[in-house]
């Protein structure tokens, strides 16, 4: 089996030259802040409570300009990056701290790291203020970002995110910080995420998370990401790690191809699922079946075959029992980066798979070599 993995050496070359920098600041006295100077990352849009705190009013601007500059320029010498982004935790509706206050507590080596975390004003902060939070730092000065809140509705073949309103929208883009909802599944989130580079590159995201706590980034050729993960790192990696220390964990899980999936057997709670390469006709990877432990028999018995391919970050799975009972969904997954784990959701139209209980909307099958 091919696994797919990200190529990581500019971000973790980012967070060193970021640790040295900040290092070499700290034993600098901090200027006050300027007098009149334009509050941080303050109040929620719409006009409610202040969520400004008085420790992300002392942050020094310069340092938070230095790190986002760092961080542009980190990205410069790759092509198919739009941007980067940052998971940073979910906020609780009606949390009493303020947002800056409340970011320190949960990310303190993050936001010393990228400062600019801060002081993203409230024109800039998107949302209602709870769900999860992201922040989203296009790729230069020169890249535009549209965020649009978004339904989503059932369209035939299936349901698919509809834009119902504009949250922000800017052609010469800053970072911004967005809260995301979901509706009925996980995987619908309620804010589409936009970027166009100033090369033409266009990036269309729904943030999404996977099972480590990981943004779920879209891929581009070579599936390559593009869009860079930089909050991963925060605990991972410091001034003293060595250059080519991973991140720990599972951080990386990406939805596979065609290729990756060929030939390979996944086993969960006495269901077997194979996906062969070939013989399923021109429009598809190949032929899937799945099989069922049968009670006092030696041997596994045929439940289900039919066709399978992805489709974006989907399974597409076409099967039968043969006496009436057929199949016909895509389910999103994402493999481990070890390649052994699959993680497996329900399909966006509410359809379960035969391993899938009615009360989960989500099971993990583990790659089989026997």
């Amino acid at each position: 089996m091919k696994y797919l993995t990200r190529h990581r050496p500019v971000t973790i070359l980012l967070c060193l030259t970021l640790g040295l920098l900040l290092t070499a600041c700290g034993g600098q006295s901090e200027p006050s802040p300027a007098e009149g100077s334009s509050s941080l990352a303050g109040a929620l849009v719409g006009g409610k409570r202040s969520m400004v705190s008085e420790s992300a009013q002392t942050t020094d601007p310069e340092k938070g300009a230095a790190a986002l500059a760092l961080l542009r320029e980190s990205m410069a010498g790759e092509d198919q990056l739009a941007g980067a982004v940052a998971y940073l935790g979910h906020r609780e509706q009606g949390e009493a701290l303020p947002l800056t206050s409340w970011l320190e507590k949960i990310f303190p080596d993050l936001t010393e790291e990228l400062p600019f975390l801060l002081e993203i004003p409230a024109e800039r902060t998107l949302g209602p203020g709870y769900g999860d939070l992201y922040c989203i730092i296009p790729r230069d000065e020169r890249t535009s970002l549209a965020v649009n809140h978004v339904t989503w509705q059932s369209q035939g073949n299936g349901v698919w995110p509809v834009a119902d309103e504009v949250l922000y929208r800017e052609e010469y883009a800053q970072p911004v910080l967005v809260f995301v909802n979901y509706e009925t599944w996980p995987d619908e989130p309620d804010t589409e995420i936009g970027l166009v580079t100033n090369s033409g590159l266009e990036v269309k995201w729904y943030p999404m998370t996977d099972p480590s706590g990981s943004p779920i980034v879209p891929t581009g050729v070579d599936y390559a990401p593009m869009l860079m993960d930089i909050g991963v790192f925060s605990e991972n990696i410091g001034p003293d790690d060595p250059e080519d220390q991973e991140p720990t964990g599972d951080d990386w899980w990406l939805p596979p191809t065609d290729v990756g999936l060929s030939n390979t057997v996944w086993v969960c709670d006495g269901w077997l699922m194979e996906l062969r390469q070939g013989g399923g006709g021109p429009n598809y990877a190949g032929a899937a079946e799945l099989y069922l432990t049968v009670e006092d028999e030696a041997e596994m018995a045929l439940a289900y075959s039919g066709v399978w391919r992805m489709e974006d970050d989907c399974l597409r799975l076409e099967i039968s029992d043969g006496v009436g009972t057929t199949l016909n969904s895509s389910f999103p997954i994402l493999i481990s980066p070890s390649g052994e784990e699959m993680y497996f959701q329900r399909s966006r139209s509410g359809e379960g798979a035969p391993f899938l209980p009615d009360d989960m909307d989500s099971i993990g099958l583990t790659l089989s070599y026997g």
